[in-house]
């Protein structure tokens, strides 16, 4: 039965690997302060290059960590296979989560994304005859 060799990697790889890491967060962080939406809306090629962009990065950035710090690219084929299956997963994850938030019904008046609808009106400055309600913050007896 022959042993199995494991396969050492040079230390220039793994700098290699950092200073393309590197480069690709600067790349991250500069398109975080530049809006490429409001050009390419202007232009009528569509809106949501910002979140395509960072994706791909980060993407990029995954299966640089993925292949090279967790030794898949030099790992057997059932190591492929397990980490193929973590993002199979992560796929199923991701579509039943999304299924679930598409097919809610949201009642009238509520923001479907999910953000606060304020129950209380604005408030209103108090008046001799009307002052104001004891459940509003601004009511004298409200904190105590």
């Amino acid at each position: 039965m022959a042993e199995s060799q494991e396969h050492i990697v040079p230390p220039r790889v793994y700098v290699s690997v950092l200073l393309v890491l590197m480069a690709l967060l600067l790349v991250t962080v500069c398109f975080a302060f530049i809006d490429i939406d409001s050009f390419t809306q202007a232009h009528h090629l569509g809106s949501g290059w910002n979140t395509a962009i960072a994706l791909a990065v980060a993407i990029t950035k995954a299966g640089l960590i993925l292949l090279f710090f967790m030794h898949v690219k030099y790992g057997t084929k059932l190591t492929s296979i397990f980490a193929a299956a973590g993002f199979v997963w992560l796929g199923i994850a991701i579509v039943l989560i999304n299924s679930d938030y598409f097919t809610r019904n949201h009642p009238p008046g509520v923001n479907p994304r999910g953000e606060p609808r304020y129950v209380l009106p604005p408030p209103r400055p108090p008046t001799p005859d009307k002052p104001l309600p004891e459940h509003y913050p601004e009511s004298p007896g409200y904190y105590h």
